[in-house]
């Protein structure tokens, strides 16, 4: 039942993220190359629906973009500017957050798009893609004439 293109995304992504020549980029450019500011997820699936959750801590919910469309989810947010980036005393000796566009997308085959739900809380995004349901009632014998 294993999503095999998620398979192979995983794949790709663990050889980036454990190759040392990879991890050297972000020495060569600088901190704001880094990997660790994508859209950390996790993906369920079951026969009759994904699960997605998806890491989206410090984003204001109407920032949030999620459409489907040719088997594909898309999540995309922004984050303004934080206020204490632009320190004019130089206070701030270490900043770590990220602003800017951020997006993922995600191949999930067959979905009823008409039934896709979605909710934000405590820096989750949760969307729950039901699967189309097969009906037998479409399937007929065709008679050779």
């Amino acid at each position: 039942m294993a999503n095999e293109i998620m398979n192979r995304n995983n794949d790709i992504r663990d050889w980036f993220n454990n190759d040392p020549w990879m991890n050297s980029f972000p020495a060569l450019f600088g901190d704001n190359f880094s990997t660790s500011n994508s859209l950390k997820t996790d993906i369920k699936e079951s026969d009759k629906d994904y699960q997605v959750r998806v890491d989206m801590p410090d984003f204001d919910k109407k920032n949030i973009d999620i459409s489907y469309n040719d088997n594909t989810l898309t999540v995309s947010a922004h984050r303004d500017d934080f206020a204490d980036h632009n320190d004019k005393n130089g206070d701030v000796i270490m900043s770590e957050r990220s602003s800017g566009r951020f997006a993922r997308q995600y191949h999930l085959p067959a979905v009823d798009t008409e039934s896709i739900k979605a909710s934000y809380a405590n820096g989750v995004l949760s969307v729950t893609l039901p699967k189309m349901v097969n009906s037998e009632d479409s399937a007929h014998h065709i008679e050779i004439g």
